[in-house]
């Protein structure tokens, strides 16, 4: 699932022939963004664990229960599941000690994870992480559809929405409403109806206070959102400045060099890119080393 061989190629990294000791060179292109999860974290930490907030229980605690345990949900259709143990969960548990390393050093809580188009992965790679996350039981996480316009993470997981988005961007409904819970230490603000012309909508100071409110009103530790394309949605650049770093979902089969270096220089100067992750690829190097016996 994360395949840094294949991506580098798409990149047009060099890479060496057989028998060859020559490292990897990168493009002599400029980079908008270090690649941070793939760089040393000081050990020194200060966003994880934190404290737990004085009265950050009562608002956890009143969101209702649908699933007893994160690791009971899992996509609809082929998509591969992401319990522990399976190899889609082995792949999102080393994500997210990844992760975890880096936004616990920098401070950072909303992680938004986002592609360049459509039909990258994104929503399953949200949904993945977030289950791994809430598997340590030491972060309590909140995961957002934050797809304003099609929303389809509830679909994804067979759940169902408690009401349309657009009640608590209004200011009709209490924030906390729109919130379900898996388990002790996943919570879900789903969605079922689009919101109507996001892009204007999300640009009115109301709509921003109440959408932040959803996102504090249980006080998580972590929040993920399942974004809109970086390329293919008008609504992103309003909700960047509501995050704290954005993670890229690459499409192994579909995603080029350009919308890649497009999604770099849309992020840069606005919010941290935390890096890529290659979704649906399979690595068939014949220079992978021999399996120890």
């Amino acid at each position: 699932m994360i395949n840094t061989r294949i991506l580098e190629q798409r990149l047009g990294w060099k890479v060496p022939q057989d028998g060859s000791d020559e490292a990897p060179a990168p493009p002599s292109r400029p980079i908008a963004h270090a690649p941070m999860l793939q760089g040393r974290v000081s050990a020194t930490r200060s966003g994880m664990p934190r404290a737990r907030r004085a009265g950050g229980d009562t608002g956890w605690s009143d969101v209702p229960v649908v699933m007893n345990s994160p690791d009971r949900l899992a996509a609809k259709g082929s998509a591969p599941p992401f319990s522990r143990g399976t190899v889609g969960g082995t792949a999102m548990d080393q994500l997210r000690t990844q992760l975890l390393r880096v936004v616990a050093d920098k401070g950072w809580r909303r992680i938004g994870v986002t592609s360049a188009r459509r039909g990258a992965g994104r929503s399953f790679v949200a949904a993945g992480l977030a289950v791994s996350i809430a598997r340590l039981e030491t972060q309590r996480v909140l995961l957002v559809d934050g797809d304003l316009a099609e929303p389809g993470l509830a679909d994804m997981l067979d759940l169902t929405a408690p009401g349309p988005l657009d009640d608590i961007l209004s200011g009709t409904r209490n924030a906390l409403s729109q919130l379900v819970r898996a388990g002790d230490s996943l919570a879900l603000a789903l969605n079922a109806v689009p919101v109507q012309q996001p892009g204007e909508r999300m640009y009115a100071p109301d709509a921003i206070h109440h959408w932040r409110e959803m996102l504090d009103c249980a006080m998580p530790d972590v929040v993920i959102l399942d974004l809109p394309p970086l390329l293919e949605d008008a609504v992103m650049p309003a909700l960047m400045p509501q995050l704290d770093a954005v993670l890229l979902v690459a499409d192994g089969l579909s995603s080029t060099a350009r919308d890649i270096l497009e999604c770099e220089r849309i992020l840069d100067g606005q919010v941290p890119l935390l890096g890529i992750v290659l979704n649906k690829s399979e690595d068939r190097d014949p220079r992978r080393s021999p399996r120890r016996r």
